[in-house]
């Protein structure tokens, strides 16, 4: 019985142009009576066992759901299956999707004989393409990434055995080119500064963090037709997978009452028009997918100053955008106003009015959310990076 485990070595969690790494083990197990095998199986029957060969490849699959996308033929989800007697491996075997990527096989062993209580390791390495979509589990798409590795023991059919991996991508978040990263980084006037020429940069996690930790406070003045409801101010306007989104809420100043407010943090998943499946009598097009993720309520009746503090996940997918969809995200506020002001001046004794004509306003600030380390993202979010298969 030869067994087959897969090891992820740098984690289950990638950049987009990263090279990935697999140590793959073929191990001959010796079988016993108790392991299902007949009662009169004789252990030393056979010394060694043949695995005809075995190869590995990454791909990337993407599933459409055709109630929110316009499917065409060569993009429509096929289910394809690898036959009893198969002896080859395509890279859409098995899979429900379609395959929009794939690397090209590498072949990892070849009559491969294991005596019994033996094991072999061999390493698969392969480096990712900077233009591939991250992964994302959508309404409308879901991009997928997978390493699959095709196995065939002599005289039995092709098993495979599929090792998820989550791929990040900074690419696809519109960083700045390196003119505009080179007011950030404090010049040595002593050193020979070098001019960037390529605008992709080497180390993608120095140019995220020095985006995301450069503070340049914004301060937004919300209005409704009878006045200022607050002035709100946000540190920045980019922000880390796992880092919190914090701004204050200033109503000192406001000649409108606000009981109430709540900021939701919110991904839009947004088809280009001429994909999305129309709907209705009129032939309307789907309206654009929001998700909401955490949430900040607060009863403000009374109050000069507050804040808001949202965590970012560490599951959710950062900013894209692709020819199939783009993903966006925002901070949802929704305010709710008494239509006359309240007589408050600060008093202690202060009671409220026992009923109140309300309103609601609501307003969407865009914002953007930037990957962090792999490692980080791996240790929150995946416990394993194994997989085995036994032949």
């Amino acid at each position: 019985m030869i067994e087959v485990s897969a090891h992820l070595i740098g984690g289950p969690v990638y950049f987009a142009g990263d090279r990935i790494s697999c140590r793959v083990t073929f191990s001959n197990l010796r079988q016993t009576a108790g392991a299902g095998c007949p009662q009169n199986y004789i252990a030393t029957k056979k010394s060694e066992d043949i695995l005809g060969w075995a190869s590995a490849q990454v791909v990337c699959v993407c599933t459409i759901n055709p109630q929110k996308v316009l499917v065409v033929d060569s993009i429509s989800n096929s289910n394809t299956s690898m036959t009893v007697n198969s002896t080859s491996l395509s890279p859409k075997a098995g899979e429900r999707g379609l395959v929009i990527f794939s690397t090209k096989p590498k072949i990892l062993v070849c009559d491969l004989m294991l005596p019994d209580d033996s094991n072999t390791d061999y390493l698969y390495q392969e480096t990712l393409p900077s233009s591939l979509p991250p992964s994302f589990r959508g309404q409308a798409i879901k991009y997928s990434y997978k390493l699959k590795i095709g196995l065939q023991r002599v005289g039995a059919p092709v098993k495979l055995l599929n090792v998820p991996f989550r791929l990040m991508t900074w690419q696809l978040c519109g960083l700045p080119n390196c003119q505009d990263e080179q007011g950030i980084v404090v010049s040595n006037p002593f050193l020979k500064t070098s001019q960037c020429v390529n605008p992709e940069f080497e180390d993608p996690l120095e140019t995220m963090q020095l985006l995301t930790s450069r503070r340049s406070p914004s301060v937004y003045k919300v209005t409704n037709g009878k006045g200022k409801v607050v002035n709100l101010c946000l540190f920045k306007s980019g922000y880390r997978l796992g880092e919190d989104i914090v701004g204050t809420l200033d109503f000192s100043a406001s000649n409108v009452s606000c009981i109430q407010y709540s900021v939701s943090l919110q991904s839009q998943e947004v088809v280009p028009e001429e994909k999305r499946r129309k709907i209705g009598p009129h032939s309307k097009f789907a309206d654009e997918i929001v998700t909401s993720y955490s949430k900040h309520h607060e009863f403000c009746i009374g109050f000069l100053q507050t804040h808001l503090s949202l965590p970012v996940p560490l599951h959710v997918t950062p900013s894209f955008d692709t020819d199939m969809v783009a993903l966006k995200w925002k901070l949802h506020f929704e305010f709710v106003t008494a239509v006359t002001p309240l007589r408050w001046s600060g008093e202690t004794n202060w009671e409220p009015p026992t009923s109140m004509d309300i309103e609601t306003m609501v307003w969407d600030l865009p914002i953007v959310i930037y990957p962090t380390t792999p490692a980080h993202v791996s240790k929150a979010l995946y416990g394993t990076s194994d997989a085995t298969v036994v032949l």
